[in-house]
């Protein structure tokens, strides 16, 4: 199994834009990085798009990488609309019923930006809709793409989590590609925090492999992405773990 590409699927963001075959074409979308992070690490990408059968689409996978994307609905955590942005709550639903079934599997789970933020609302958490303008996440209206993949702030990581584990250290630089945040984590452990206490990475309480990041690990340049590298590294692990827990029970 040493060799084995596990299966990682990716949610991927569908939304309406511009193509020869009309103004607001109905597409699913997915930056290259991803697929590119996870091929880098030994696993084989499969783009997830949204269905009704978490359970069809989990038995295809070893692990499951939730992407960026728009904001979730408010009401997805029990919250007015105040400030969110492209919110898709069939998108919402989707991602929601993945998490819960990978749970029940155990199966490893890596949340990056909305991807943390849907770990957290499904463990009972709740998001901020609006951080521009606080300690290191300035206002990106104004700011060009270059400054927005530019921009970098602090953070610090909990010592004693599997975080702490992966990047062999307690502090490192990310980059600032949201407007919304995590305010309560819910059932999840906090272990990584910004200016201002922001949070910045969750994890599982127990030893599941269940890990989310608020920054875009896969967006860095290629002189920074080495340092993020044992991150999707981890997930690879877990997930080849997983298939051959799978394959020994004959499941």
């Amino acid at each position: 199994m040493a060799s084995y590409r596990p299966r990682i699927g990716i949610t991927a963001w569908r939304r309406p834009l511009r193509t020869p075959l009309g103004e607001k074409t109905d597409l699913y979308t997915l930056g290259v990085e991803y697929a590119g992070a996870v091929q880098a690490a030994g696993g084989l990408a499969l783009i997830l798009p949204h269905g009704d059968e978490p359970e069809a689409a989990l038995d295809a996978i070893d692990g499951l990488l939730l992407s960026g994307g728009g904001d979730l609905d408010p009401r997805s955590y029990g919250a007015s609309n105040t400030s969110a942005k492209d919110e898709r709550l069939d998108a919402d639903r989707w991602e929601i019923a993945l998490v819960h079934a990978a749970r029940a599997r155990q199966l490893p789970v890596l949340g990056i930006c909305r991807g943390m933020q849907v770990l957290a609302v499904v463990h009972g958490g709740r998001l901020d809709q609006e951080i521009a303008g606080r300690p290191g996440h300035p206002d990106m209206e104004p700011m060009s793409a270059d400054e927005i993949l530019g921009a970098r702030h602090d953070v610090a990581i909990a010592p004693d989590s599997t975080l702490g584990r992966i990047y062999g250290g307690t502090e490192r630089q990310v980059n600032t590609i949201h407007h919304q945040a995590v305010a309560d984590a819910g059932g999840l452990a906090v272990t990584a925090t910004g200016p201002g206490g922001m949070i910045e990475a969750v994890e599982a309480r127990d030893q599941s492999c269940v890990l989310g990041v608020q920054w875009h690990p896969e967006k860095l340049p290629p002189e920074e992405a080495a340092a993020e590298r044992p991150l999707f590294d981890h997930l690879i692990t877990r997930a080849r773990d997983y298939a051959a827990r799978r394959r020994t029970h004959g499941a």
